[in-house]
């Protein structure tokens, strides 16, 4: 039962993101994403001629230990080209887009876009259309840190209900939308994303061991 719903949920996105004219949708991606989160909607940006950002957020450094930025995949989102820069920019044309009608559709990952000048009242605009996806401890993946070392992140707990990591959904419906097919792991979505994402070019799954390999950012 669980997989007929999230089959018959995916489709229907699927559909009207197949429909939707190009340049009429939007993605805003969390910059706690993972790496493999992350290009996949960018598979999904480059397919539908989309616009897309991710939210910063910046606190106090103290230059030693701990950073400004505090999204813990920062560099990840900007690799990937979800990211603007600098990282929030588009935000307030997407706003702009969605206020003058150019932009119907708004895909939204791990954030809450009306504390970012997206509000309900634009939002009351566009339907809605929400799946459950999986908090960091409970999926696998990678992140990028500030000084570019690319790291596994590794599954602690088991996700709960209906709850499926992010790049399993994401990887449905990206086929759903583009016919592109072949990521049955994350392993092996790395590889594929490390041959196609130029600052991960030659790294795998399996070289990046337990400490990971620092990539140009």
């Amino acid at each position: 039962m669980k997989d007929a719903i999230w089959v018959a949920a995916l489709n229907e996105i699927a559909d009207k993101l197949k429909k939707a004219p190009a340049g009429s949708v939007a993605i805003v991606a969390s910059a706690r994403q993972t790496n493999e989160e992350l290009w996949l909607l960018s598979k999904l940006k480059a397919k539908l001629s989309a616009t897309s950002d991710s939210v910063p957020r910046i606190g106090e450094g103290d230059r030693l230990l701990v950073n400004a930025d505090r999204n813990p995949n920062s560099a990840g989102a900007r690799l990937t080209g979800i990211a603007a820069e600098p990282m929030g920019s588009i935000l307030p044309k997407i706003a702009d887009g969605i206020r003058g009608g150019g932009i119907k559709t708004l895909i939204v990952f791990g954030e809450d876009v009306t504390k970012r000048g997206i509000g309900a009242d634009l939002l009351r605009n566009l339907e809605t259309l929400i799946v459950s996806g999986c908090a960091h401890a409970e999926k696998r993946g990678t992140f990028t840190n500030i000084k570019g070392r690319v790291q596994k992140l590794m599954k602690a707990v088991e996700p709960l209900g209906d709850a499926r990591p992010d790049w399993e959904f994401l990887h449905e419906l990206v086929y759903n939308v583009t016919g592109r097919n072949g990521f049955v792991s994350v392993e092996g979505l790395f590889n594929q994303m490390a041959q196609e994402v130029p600052a991960f070019n030659g790294l795998t799954w399996a070289a990046l061991g337990d400490s990971g390999v620092v990539v140009p950012v």
